[in-house]
């Protein structure tokens, strides 16, 4: 059985990523700094292990096939952000894992391009958007260098699944049980959003594929 280490399984995608995981048969196990989950994720293994905290999060991937990357600091702190990527990259170094990782769309900048692809190039207009391009490029460097492959999937604005505290959740549908949408800006505005449950099982969905066909790109 194909063993899975979900970094972060108590945030709102971590937690939706492993009860998939859990779905599809994999041997999933839950890092957390508490080493406590939710109850939505009983066939989990639950462990302890900090993303700042390098050795520790190395002990608590022992022996995984796959690492996903749930960690995430709170958006005040993103400074912490590169470290936790390193730390990451150490543990997948450690246990020869494949890298799982959520990417977003900071790193386009504004005004943001009407299509994005693989190669739509990375022009960041703000610190969050420059910290989440070192971050890829240290994903990348990795990849060259023939120490971790990473699979990055892109999305959009989160909304569904258990969790709470997304923007979704405090400004578009804060009313929405007396029946009051609050539109995020002009109606006729495109805006990314990924439904966690979908995004969830296209996690899935990438673990499975054979990574030697895997071009090491952007």
């Amino acid at each position: 059985m194909t063993k899975i280490a979900i970094l972060g399984a108590n945030g709102r995608l971590g937690r939706v990523v492993a009860k998939a995981f859990i779905e599809a048969g994999y041997d999933v196990r839950a890092v957390t700094r508490s080493g406590k989950i939710p109850a939505e994720l009983t066939g989990a293994t639950a462990v302890a292990g900090d993303g700042l905290d390098r050795e520790a999060l190395i002990r608590a991937t022992e022996g995984a096939d796959i690492i996903f990357n749930g960690l995430n600091p709170i958006y005040t702190d993103w400074g912490k952000c590169l470290p936790m990527a390193e730390n990451v990259m150490a543990a997948c170094r450690a246990n020869g894992a494949l890298h799982l990782a959520p990417g977003n769309v900071y790193n386009y900048g504004s005004p943001m391009p009407a299509v994005i692809t693989e190669d739509t190039p990375f022009l960041p207009t703000t610190e969050k958007g420059r910290i989440r391009v070192a971050m890829e490029d240290h994903f990348r460097r990795e990849a060259e260098a023939g120490r971790v492959r990473t699979i990055l999937l892109r999305a959009g604005d989160f909304f569904g699944g258990t969790g709470t505290g997304s923007w979704f959740d405090l400004v578009v549908a804060a009313k929405i049980s007396k029946g009051i949408y609050t539109a995020p800006g002009p109606v006729d505005l495109v805006h990314e959003w990924a439904y966690l449950p979908d995004l969830a099982k296209a996690f899935v969905g990438l673990a499975g594929i054979s990574t030697s066909s895997l071009p090491t790109r952007r």
